[in-house]
């Protein structure tokens, strides 16, 4: 999935809109910090919105339905799991994940929730955002070597990162990512390719400049991201257009495709001057739509 667009639930003219957005998941966002009052409305509001969009019937195209839940250290992120959970989203994206042992007891309280709302066992997947703090930013490495059954995809929050150190600046000159959130970033993007996981690169947090949501998009797909996070509809095009596979990539795959067809069982076979593995295979076949 290319396009991830985040619209936070006490946004009801937001809510109201973003079916026709034409990202490939929404997520409806309940991460945001509120007063218990204010928290019942949203909770509200994202669970009927994942029910009437259950169908899709109202949409222009299918897309995924997600929710931003957490952080697991805030009081609120149970019942706004337990609320999400009524409109049986597919996956959710768990905010400021500090670690492994945190996804353990996240995936614990979401088979409980499954199974309260008749959702299958083990149905809804699992987003975590990384290194939102100097201490998560720097203990990455385990996503790399062993991931929860759930997670099918990892990303990151650049604006927690920076509001942590007390960063004054997320990017420099050319749009270039600061050093502190450059690392992060690299760190997430080679974890979610040692797992053959999704890697989302966080959002473009200036909607008025459209030339530069549209370059960052273009550097998150050059530098091998799967998707990237929209934070307003007008991104959304210009996410799919970066993250659209060129005629060169589709050819290439088939044949990589082609070759292990012919070869079954093979580890490795030469295709255009290099060795294609078992890795190159699954890519191939998720770029093809058939994984």
């Amino acid at each position: 999935m290319r396009s991830w667009i985040v619209v936070p639930a006490d946004k009801d003219k937001a809510l109201g809109q973003v079916a026709g957005s034409g990202a490939d998941a929404v997520v409806i966002d309940l991460a945001r910090a509120a007063s218990e009052d204010t928290k019942q409305h949203t909770r509200l509001a994202a669970r009927d919105w994942l029910v009437s969009h259950r169908s899709q019937v109202v949409a222009a195209r299918s897309f995924a339905r997600w929710v931003r839940i957490g952080p697991v250290s805030s009081p609120h992120w149970r019942a706004d799991l337990e609320a999400a959970m009524e409109g049986a989203p597919d996956g959710v994206v768990l905010a400021e994940c500090i670690g492994t042992d945190e996804v353990q007891q996240f995936a614990a309280a979401l088979y409980e929730c499954e199974s309260r709302a008749g959702v299958r066992s083990g149905a809804t997947k699992i987003i975590p955002e990384l290194g939102a703090n100097p201490a998560a930013a720097l203990h990455l490495q385990p996503f790399a070597e062993e991931i929860h059954a759930r997670i099918v995809g990892l990303g990151w929050d650049a604006a927690a990162l920076a509001r942590s150190v007390g960063a004054r600046r997320m990017r420099g000159p050319g749009g270039l990512w600061t050093d502190a959130l450059a690392y992060v970033r690299g760190q997430v993007l080679l974890a979610a390719h040692a797992q053959g996981l999704m890697a989302i690169e966080a959002g473009f947090r200036d909607t008025r400049d459209a030339e530069g949501a549209k370059r960052a998009a273009l550097a998150a797909r050059g530098d091998g991201f799967s998707g990237m996070i929209a934070v307003h509809p007008s991104q959304v095009e210009a996410i799919n257009a970066a993250f659209a596979p060129t005629s060169e990539e589709i050819a290439e795959a088939r044949e990589i495709v082609g070759l292990f067809a012919l070869n079954p069982g093979a580890e490795a076979l030469p295709s255009r001057g290099r060795y294609v593995r078992q890795g190159d295979l699954a890519r191939a076949r998720k770029l093809l739509g058939e994984d």
